[in-house]
């Protein structure tokens, strides 16, 4: 036995109770993994709340709408050209490192991706001033379309390397990974905005170089671990691997694109279906994203969770263990609501401050809609999160069918209210839409086998109290915090004792051990 062990070759992935040769890469344990991104995140997030609040004041509301639609467009552009491929990581990274077939399973994605980027860049160099049209309905905005199409290049490079390491389960990596990126393009934003008149050329800039640099720690960890990368099993057959994989990627490339073309789509119709000139549109975008610059930290947080999280339930699911997973997402999702509606509160309570002093009263428009935009973050959120059920279960093309929907709805009620009502309109036909994907996710959880409990259901409505006055917002708050820890109405009891015993089990290793007498 001692001979066969000793001529395997290393493992990339070793549980955490192994002590491997120094070759070895050692996956995080969800808790830790969690936890740990938990923390790095909020400092991210709190340099990120900064970064978006400085560049609402270095902007007008014409450039920062401009630079709300390039965000927007790299979200959408960046996953569309590889065709969902790297999506797949956090599903079958497992299963093909288990079968000794990982090296050829990431290569054949990494240059199908590579390909199919560059060809999408190509396509936004080559034609900027109809690219610019369709994207700003200004055809001057051919720099900034230029700028847009390098950036690509290196957002899909880190996303790819974001996927690839949540997959293996190197959730400190991937945080560090964030955290960098996001320190660096506040700093490298920032700066380039002091220097620089075009103020959404600047924040794309900054963004592309930020992207390089946090995909560095990436690079160095497969780097030094390469060698547990090396084939130790059968061949992996072009069309074994992609019979397995190309459903999957299908659904998931479908169900991107139409979460991405959610997003965008109120502000791009703003944009273009509003009876406004072109400068004011885009100024009227300027407003709604002032709104939604502290909402979206609810939406990163709960996107980084929803990734971290599925490569963990993967692992339940292939050893057999369903009740796991199912438990841990329905947890997960109704302390995400708490946590977040919370945070909601918060940031009410405080809104006078952030859009009157900190904001110079620049942004009337955008504090008007914060209730709203909060509210369906924080559903965006739940419902990214909620979706990993329907991937770890291979059932993606009801994912896609929700954001069909979803969009749908969306576009329909943005036809209707953008001419009626403005930038409200668009808000609250993004409301509805989001809370039509919040509730589909949950029917189809429990259509496939995912019990969505009262607690679930009942978390899912809190966000709504953020509609209320602010004194009746916090009284409701509080009264739902009490009945959670009080009563069995939004966790059981078996939820309950995992909490406890996660929290004792974390705070243990912080605080000294007992003496025994």
């Amino acid at each position: 036995m001692a001979t066969a062990s000793s001529n395997k070759k290393p493992a990339l992935l070793g549980s955490s109770k192994q002590k491997g040769s120094a070759r070895d890469l050692v996956s995080d344990s969800i808790a830790t993994g969690v936890i740990f991104a938990l923390a790095l995140t909020v400092g991210q997030r709190v340099v990120g709340f900064g970064r978006g609040i400085l560049f609402c004041r270095l902007m007008d509301d014409q450039q920062l709408g401009q630079w709300s639609m390039v965000w927007s467009y790299m979200m959408l552009l960046a996953p569309l050209a590889v065709l969902g491929l790297p999506g797949c990581f956090g599903k079958f990274t497992e299963h093909y490192r288990t079968r000794g077939q990982l090296q050829t399973f990431i290569g054949r994605i990494a240059w199908i991706s590579a390909a199919t980027t560059l060809m999408m860049s190509a396509a936004i160099l080559l034609f900027p001033a109809q690219f610019a049209y369709i994207l700003f309905r200004d055809p001057q905005q051919v720099s900034l379309v230029r700028f847009l199409g390098v950036a690509i290049l290196l957002v899909s490079a880190s996303n790819f390397l974001t996927s690839l390491m949540e997959s293996l389960r190197q959730v400190r990596v991937v945080t560090i990974m964030r955290f960098v990126t996001g320190v660096l393009f506040a700093i490298v934003g920032t700066a380039m905005l002091n220097v620089w008149e075009d103020g959404a050329s600047a924040a794309t800039v900054g963004f592309a170089i930020s992207c390089g640099i946090g995909s560095l720690p990436a690079i160095w960890i497969l780097w030094k671990y390469r060698d547990g990368l090396s084939n130790d099993g059968e061949k992996l057959t072009q069309s074994h691997m992609w019979k397995r994989i190309a459903p999957y990627a299908v659904w998931l490339w479908a169900s991107n694109l139409l979460a991405n073309l959610f997003e965008v789509s109120d502000r791009y119709m703003l944009i273009h279906w509003s009876d406004l000139p072109a400068d004011l549109a885009q100024g009227s975008v300027g407003q709604y994203h002032s709104g939604r610059v502290v909402p979206l930290l609810m939406i990163s947080v709960a996107a980084m969770l929803a990734g971290v999280l599925l490569p963990y339930l993967s692992q339940a699911w292939e050893a057999g263990n369903k009740a796991q997973v199912k438990k841990q997402l329905n947890w997960t999702v109704k302390l995400l609501s708490l946590f977040f509606t919370t945070g909601g509160v918060l940031i009410l309570l405080l809104s006078p401050i952030l859009f009157g002093w900190i904001l110079q009263g620049r942004y009337d428009g955008g504090l008007s809609v914060l209730p709203l935009t909060l509210v369906y973050c924080i559903w965006f959120g739940m419902a990214t999160v909620g979706q990993d059920y329907l991937w770890v279960a291979e059932k993606g093309k009801w994912v896609a069918l929700v954001g069909g929907v979803s969009l749908l709805t969306n576009i329909v009620l943005n036809m209707i209210l953008i001419p009626l009502i403005g930038l409200h309109g668009a808000v609250l036909a993004t409301l509805v839409g989001n809370a039509t994907a919040l509730i589909l996710i949950y029917f189809l959880n429990q259509k496939f086998e995912c019990k969505t409990d009262t607690g679930v259901w009942l978390t899912a409505a809190l966000p709504l109290i953020l509609l209320l006055d602010k004194e009746l917002a916090v009284l409701t708050l509080i009264v739902i915090l009490v009945v959670s820890v009080m009563t069995e109405l939004v966790f059981n009891k078996e939820e309950k004792s995992d909490l406890s015993k996660l929290i004792t089990d974390k705070l243990g290793k912080f605080l000294p051990n007992k003496r025994s007498s």
